[in-house]
């Protein structure tokens, strides 16, 4: 399977997104399951700031949470 475009967030940074939309803006351990190399990542994609030691969603962060996940077709098993 090809991997998935770097612009749609996986399950878990899709996870941290989430609880980030949700609650608002909190430190790195509350994003677990991310570690810190998911949650830079994220924060180098635009779709995280860093404000003192929590970490806070930006418009490119919901954007990016919204955009649909592309489900890949397999004629094999359509009927």
């Amino acid at each position: 399977m090809a991997p998935r475009a770097s612009h749609i967030p996986h399950a878990i940074e899709r996870s941290a997104l989430q609880k980030l939309i949700a609650v608002g803006p909190l430190p790195f351990f509350k994003l677990h399951p991310a570690g810190r190399g998911t949650v830079d990542a994220m924060v180098g994609k635009g779709w995280l700031t860093v404000e003192g030691q929590n970490y806070k969603i930006t418009e490119a962060g919901e954007a990016a949470f919204k955009a649909p996940i592309p489900m890949r077709r397999n004629d094999e098993n359509v009927r």
